[in-house]
């Protein structure tokens, strides 16, 4: 743990110790003014707790002060109370004992999100979509996620007991816990020399599987690779510039700046890069990913595809303390190799690609022919041209091209080609629009930029 100033140190020991009193020597002059203004704050807080019309407890208000305290700094500065501190610390360590199940809440349910490979749940057979409604025989009807989450961690080698709602039917499982390590790094062989590497958390475990990826890449020959950061929110700074060391070329991978202008580096060793680099980004990709992609396009060793990243340019510290809680309270700045700082604006990628969600607003009211007019017509044009079946102008004029354009359509949907828009090709029609949302064209685009390398 850092060492604290004796202000900081100051500040926390009389919210901790409830304003118990200590000597004046045991603070600077300087801190003084300090120690006033807390005495001021703990007589707030005893008339509130003698004159405000419902109960409340020292502790509720120590909660809340700290909560403001560090919500007035910056939207990165926390305190975590000690149930938030351990799930924040589960996440970045990457490793917990439970069942392996990641829950969600929704409309007002505990949902089994996804289930973790290997772990107890997935040999189970728990699948995503069930519906906890009982551990160990306790409902958890209106209880937080947290709470509920709580309740299913455990020692390994324990046991717990889960009841799920399953299409309607109850079903209990009992699943044994065990350490699960989360693994952050999914891969695989695009084509042939093209491979494929997705890292959604820098945690504890990035490096140690990042290396069993790329050791998968290296007996297949891949000497081109999409690495995808997207939604990646960061994590850990030694995992990312670990990371960095397989990729960014011998020198400075990123450059931390503190208040009083002390600078640290963190380095590539390096000697030769081995892949040809197409970087996936998005708004979701931040922090410690963005200081990966920030350094791979500064070093011109790849390219960037997909959106402008999120911003975020700076550093947390995390601090753990005595009672259990903790605070993350932002310590620095980093600059990436080329010295720019990136807080706020984020990464302009190299190659400008959204993936775009498609409603099909088409309705079918009856047949369209030869000779039909309207807008029925006009917002049919609308999607064979957007499914490249080239239907002409979209003036809502059914002429020969759009014909020309329906029979197109009906051929690779394997109809007869009749030229006549009718409910077997809106059918048809439909289901190619719902292909298009299933497309990942940032990923697409990456492929034959690569290709073409």
């Amino acid at each position: 743990m850092r060492k604290f100033s004796i202000k900081i140190f100051t500040l926390l020991l009389v919210f901790f110790l409830a304003f118990t009193s200590y000597t004046y020597a045991e603070v600077s002059t300087q801190d003084q003014d300090l120690y006033n203004e807390l005495a001021d704050i703990g007589a707030i807080m005893k008339y509130i707790t003698d004159n405000y019309i419902d109960n409340v407890t020292y502790e509720q208000l120590k909660e809340a002060a700290l909560k403001g305290i560090f919500s007035s700094l910056d939207e990165y500065s926390t305190y975590f109370t000690k149930e938030e501190f351990s799930q924040f610390e589960r996440g970045t360590s990457g490793t917990f004992s439970g069942t392996g199940m990641v829950l969600i809440e929704k409309d007002g349910k505990i949902v089994v999100d996804s289930v973790i490979e290997d772990s107890p749940a997935a040999k189970a057979g728990v699948k995503s979509g069930y519906i906890i409604k009982t551990v160990d025989g306790k409902s958890v009807e209106g209880m937080k996620l947290t709470d509920v989450v709580n309740m299913i961690l455990g020692d390994p080698g324990t046991k717990v007991k889960i009841t799920f709602d399953v299409g309607g039917t109850l079903k209990e499982i009992e699943l044994v816990r065990q350490v699960i390590h989360i693994n952050p790094v999914s891969y695989k062989l695009l084509e042939e020399g093209i491979g494929y590497i997705k890292i959604t958390e820098f945690n504890e475990n990035t490096t140690a599987n990042l290396t069993k990826a790329l050791l998968f890449m290296d007996k297949n020959n891949v000497k081109k690779l999409i690495l995808d950061l997207r939604n990646n929110p960061g994590g850990l700074l030694t995992e990312v510039v670990s990371a960095a060391n397989f990729f960014v070329p011998q020198g400075i991978v990123v450059t931390i700046e503190r208040r009083n202008g002390e600078k640290e580096d963190y380095y590539s060793y390096l000697t030769k890069p081995k892949y040809k680099l197409a970087v996936l980004v998005n708004k979701g990709t931040a922090s410690a990913a963005e200081i990966l992609a920030g350094a791979i396009q500064d070093t011109k060793v790849g390219f960037l595809v997909g959106e402008n990243t999120y911003g975020k340019g700076t550093v947390q510290s995390v601090v753990p303390l005595e009672d259990g809680s903790g605070f993350k309270l932002t310590i620095a700045r980093y600059k990436l190799p080329s010295g720019r700082y990136i807080g706020k604006e984020g990464l302009t990628p190299d190659v400008y690609v959204k993936n775009v969600q498609y409603t099909a607003d088409i309705k079918f009211a009856g047949e369209l022919k030869i000779g039909s007019r309207g807008n029925e017509v006009k917002v049919l044009q609308k999607y064979l041209n957007l499914l490249k079946f080239n239907a002409g102008p979209e003036d809502g004029i059914f002429g020969p091209k759009t014909a020309n354009a329906v029979k197109e359509l009906q051929k690779k949907a394997g109809l007869s080609p009749t030229g006549v828009f009718d409910k077997n090709t809106y059918n048809a029609l439909l289901k190619m629009i719902d292909s298009l949302n299933n497309k990942d064209a940032v990923l697409e685009k990456a492929l034959e930029l690569l290709r073409n390398m």
